[in-house]
């Protein structure tokens, strides 16, 4: 992204100067986050998606108008779309079992803490808890088995489903981060063609080139796979 630096401030200091404008979103926002792609580096324009994360007080409302300021702030660098995910401050102390467990405050809390910016408010890093990795991949690789029923006649959540299903077998491989070039590296390693032609689909554009029941397919076989090894060893091993 040219002048990333220059792009980041100008995105930030837009949504800041909006939120300090309106006096109910100053007082309900405990914090606001920007995280992912954007931060560390590898946004792609017309791929990735701007991620936000918003801990709110009290009242869900603010959405609505929060969401139009970030879309206004964010426009210019054509992502997919703007996420935002929010959970109330009372609920952020265990995600996993309150609230909504999102996979940036669980299973991909490491990278969320060493990737995200504050936009606005207060750091939540000192308000998470710690989970057990193994732990997290048992029950993130169950979510992902859920999901994959559930959207079984939706082709393109299945194909997001999957391409969570390969980021999950690169973490738990070896990656380093959820860097692009760190997930491909580690697919490539793996030899895993079937795993490794849905993530390059998926960073080449989000084509949905796949049908149904190849997805749910493979998403099922990679995360019973993985059930599998979590179960048998605390240890890592190559999941093919």
């Amino acid at each position: 992204m040219p002048n990333q630096s220059l792009r980041k401030s100008e995105v930030l200091n837009c949504i800041r100067s909006r939120i300090e404008k309106d006096k109910r979103l100053k007082g309900e926002i405990y914090s606001l986050i920007i995280y992912g792609s954007f931060v560390r580096g590898d946004f792609v324009k017309e791929v990735s998606d701007v991620d936000f994360f918003v801990v709110i007080r009290d009242n869900e409302d603010i959405l609505t108008d929060l969401r139009s300021i970030l879309e206004e702030c964010i426009k210019s660098l054509n992502p997919v779309e703007v996420d935002l995910a929010w959970e109330f401050l009372g609920n952020l102390h265990d995600p996993l079992n309150k609230g909504v467990p999102f996979k940036f405050l669980t299973i991909y809390q490491k990278d969320f803490l060493e990737n995200h910016i504050v936009v606005y408010g207060d750091e939540i890093a000192q308000l998470l808890p710690k989970y057990r990795f193994e732990e997290l991949i048992e029950w993130r690789a169950k979510r992902l088995l859920k999901l994959a029923e559930r959207h079984n006649e939706n082709l393109k959540m299945l194909h997001i489903t999957a391409g969570e299903a390969v980021r999950l077998l690169a973490l738990i491989n070896g990656a380093e981060s959820l860097k692009k070039g760190d997930v491909l590296k580690i697919l490539q390693s793996l030899g895993d063609k079937e795993a490794l032609s849905i993530y390059e689909a998926y960073i080449n554009g989000r084509s949905m080139p796949f049908s149904g029941p190849f997805l749910k397919g493979f998403i099922i076989s990679r995360c019973e796979k993985m059930l599998k090894t979590i179960r048998a060893s605390n240890k890592r091993f190559k999941i093919l």
